[in-house]
């Protein structure tokens, strides 16, 4: 089974280091694409927000898509009871 997100790009960044109490590198941030989804239902929509990281080698097929509706393949995972997606 393959998921797609889509909505419309608004931002890509790449997001900070983490570095642990000791002042070590932890992990390197990850390249992020933040857009906007319209959920419908019968009585109107919501817009909801996505975060959704990405791999390297995928960010320079968005980077020129700022304000453009995109397609992210992703796959999902569960934590803290939230779906989370991640980029493929």
């Amino acid at each position: 089974m393959e998921l797609v997100l889509k909505g419309q790009l608004e931002n890509v960044f790449k997001a900070k280091d983490f570095i642990n109490k000791n002042g070590e590198l932890e992990s390197r941030g990850k390249w992020q694409l933040q857009f906007m989804e319209k959920v419908e239902s019968d009585d109107g929509f919501q817009i909801v927000v996505h975060k959704v990281s990405v791999p390297d080698d995928k960010v320079s097929l968005y980077k020129d898509s700022i304000g453009s509706d995109i397609e992210v393949p992703v796959k999902a995972f569960s934590s803290n009871n939230k779906v989370l997606y991640y980029g493929i």
